[in-house]
């Protein structure tokens, strides 16, 4: 019979590969780039607002998200330190297409456009590695598309809760999200995942105290997610 080891965080995404190499080339050009203090649910950028400036995130955690035209979050990416966001800045007169805010207090930084496009330059190997990363959110960007289309509530809520056990590493395991949190972060609505949660409850995969969603069968859980 086929295993499967438990899925990787849901969505979360670090730039680590890129950060060092980024932050040698601007400090080449611009000298130590200054770094500010901003509190969770600090709004970075919003829809449609007009993007000079790509950010730096040097402590912390920060999820990129969008809203329908009926008011529904869907969150795109979790982005944990070192990570960069905002990066449609390289392009002249483009305007974000999502919100950034942090969701943890966070310690970032400030690159105006034509500085990281001149770090950008002046480094073709750093230019690469860039499109590299940016290309690895892409296609994670297009997973999740794909399985918001593809897989029911139920299969996405599993691998959701394995990925975030396996992230926070809780033992016994353990994920504290609250239903709405939960309903961003797959493409649902919070009534539909709150009864698929009380389907989980009622076939023993799960067991609620409070704010804690309890793992109590990992393999069927893990069976779900992937089936």
């Amino acid at each position: 019979m086929t295993t499967h080891n438990p899925p990787p965080p849901v969505d979360v995404i670090t730039d680590a590969a890129l950060f060092p190499q980024l932050m040698s080339a601007l400090r080449d050009i611009h000298g130590e780039i200054a770094a500010v203090q901003r509190p969770a649910g600090h709004v970075f950028y919003g829809l449609e607002d007009s993007g000079a400036e790509m950010y730096l995130l040097y402590r912390g955690r920060v999820r990129l998200y969008t809203i329908s035209p009926e008011g529904r979050a869907l969150t795109i990416l979790i982005l944990d330190a070192p990570a960069v966001f905002g990066e449609v800045t390289l392009a002249e007169g483009a305007h974000h297409d999502s919100y950034a805010i942090s969701v943890t207090p966070c310690t970032v930084g400030a690159v105006h456009r034509e500085t990281l496009r001149r770090a950008l330059r002046n480094q073709p190997s750093l230019a690469l590695r860039f499109m590299t990363v940016m290309g690895q959110r892409l296609r994670a960007i297009e997973r999740k598309l794909s399985d918001i289309a593809f897989k029911s509530v139920p299969q996405r809520l599993a691998a959701a809760l394995l990925g975030l056990w396996t992230e926070q590493r809780d033992t016994p395991p353990t994920v504290r999200s609250t239903h709405q949190q939960l309903a961003e972060l797959i493409g649902s609505h919070r009534e539909t995942v709150t009864k698929a949660l009380g389907d989980f409850r009622a076939a023993g995969l799960i067991r609620v105290d409070d704010d804690a969603i309890h793992l109590i069968d990992l393999v069927r859980l893990t069976h779900l997610a992937y089936s």
